[in-house]
């Protein structure tokens, strides 16, 4: 029987703190490596297929409209999702949305499989699948990466995450657009989803090895209301909403644009293979020298060039553009997304009671995060179903986007807690 460095409480179980928070041997608990092992598994099918879901969508359907209806039903069905999985979580064990989750992705892929060009007839059906996926999979994840954390260590762990991540990122859409081309029309998609499938289906299994937990058997809706009168949570809050708000498009609408413009996959895995080497090679400088009162700096210098890539795409969207903006944000965008996901990680760590309200908290922060990413991908697909609709509504809705996306800095301004941890 597998023995686990825990120690119980009435919340559940704690790992206990060693030592040495970040051994050089890297000997993770057991637990986490397996947190790793599912985190990375669920990257990698994802990276090899979720970017040729839109291209594949767009193929068949040959309207962008409808990609974007299907990340809209997607972020749709994520919040209710994640607020059911932290409900669940507090009842049973948060190793049930790990298994729900990545069974609702196992379900997607097979779907697409059966359904073949027929998909685009059933485009809300796939969103609502895959974003009740995403939900179980994202809060349970989120709630044990602090579980298996302490914020001496939190950045090292967020790093490290982040890199493994970033290779399954970085290679899973090349190889997978050089495999797609090598086959006539959609064969290499079917093959590439298909691996996606039986990828899920592993980690549905690791997913029932982590520990039963015994629930808390009460979700505290009251208390996780009442944070909300707190003023440095309410300022990360209006954080978490104007950041989601750029990146609920832009997680999607570059990389279609790339394909409609290069009309190839392999020139699309090429793209993202730069974006995310770079991002490889920042999360391991910002997760290693990005600490304490470093990281307001950092988000700032990364969140600016990374607005004046943005902005390159109001005058036009080309090949260079795009080639540009694919640069900057693989530098840029780790500079502001780890430190700021420590940041809320610490104060979640800080506002929990002891853990009472960890899950209560990573629910409201998803809650924040949902509602800024599906307004600005709602509002992206009303100009997509204006009759008519001219250039002049996606340039004003990308200057919108750079906008907001610098908002964050200024609520941050109201967070003291997390910064310089």
């Amino acid at each position: 029987m597998l023995k686990l460095p825990f120690r119980r409480n009435k919340v559940g179980f704690v790992i206990k703190e060693a030592s040495n928070p970040i051994p050089s041997s890297l000997q993770f608990f057991q637990t986490t490596k397996t947190l790793l092992a599912v985190s990375w598994l669920n990257t990698l099918a994802n990276s090899l297929s979720n970017i040729f879901v839109n291209i594949f969508l767009f193929k068949v359907t040959e309207q962008f409209g409808i990609v974007v209806l299907f990340n809209l039903m997607m972020y749709i069905a994520w919040l209710p999702a994640f607020v059911a999985a932290g409900w669940l979580g507090k009842r049973t064990s948060k190793r049930n949305g790990l298994i729900i989750g990545n069974s609702f992705q196992f379900v997607f892929y097979l779907c697409i499989l059966l359904l073949g060009e027929q998909a685009g007839d059933h485009v809300v059906l796939l969103g609502l699948l895959f974003g009740v996926g995403s939900g179980f999979y994202w809060l349970s994840i989120n709630v044990m990466s602090v579980d298996y954390t302490t914020n001496s260590n939190r950045d090292w762990f967020n790093g490290v995450n982040g890199m493994v991540n970033s290779i399954s990122q970085m290679l899973g859409p090349f190889l997978a657009g050089l495999f797609i081309v090598n086959f006539e029309r959609l064969s290499g998609y079917y093959i590439i989803f298909g691996c996606s499938f039986v990828i899920f289906f592993f980690t549905i299994l690791l997913s029932l090895q982590f520990p039963r937990e015994d629930g808390e058997k009460k979700f505290y809706w009251r208390e996780m209301l009442a944070v909300h009168g707190n003023r440095e949570w309410r300022a990360l809050t209006y954080a978490f909403m104007a950041n989601a708000f750029r990146g609920g498009v832009l997680s999607f609408v570059i990389l279609v644009w790339v394909f409609m413009v290069t009309k190839d996959e392999s020139a699309l895995g090429a793209f993202s293979l730069l974006s995310t080497g770079l991002t490889f090679l920042m999360y391991y400088m910002v997760g290693k020298y990005g600490k304490g009162k470093r990281r307001l700096k950092y988000m700032l210098i990364g969140n600016v060039f990374l607005s004046i890539a943005l902005l390159g795409l109001v005058f036009e969207v080309s090949w260079t553009t795009l080639l540009i903006y694919g640069v900057l944000s693989g530098i840029c965008m780790p500079l502001f997304e780890l430190p700021f996901h420590t940041i809320a990680l610490n104060n979640i760590s800080d506002h929990d009671q002891k853990g009472k309200l960890r899950m209560e908290l990573v629910v409201a922060r998803e809650a924040a995060l949902s509602i800024g990413r599906i307004s600005s991908v709602l509002m992206l697909y009303a100009i997509y179903n204006i009759d008519g609709h001219s250039q002049i509504y996606i340039q004003g809705f990308i200057i919108l986007v750079v906008l907001i996306g610098l908002l964050p800095h200024l609520f941050l301004r109201s967070v003291s807690r997390g910064i310089t941890q």
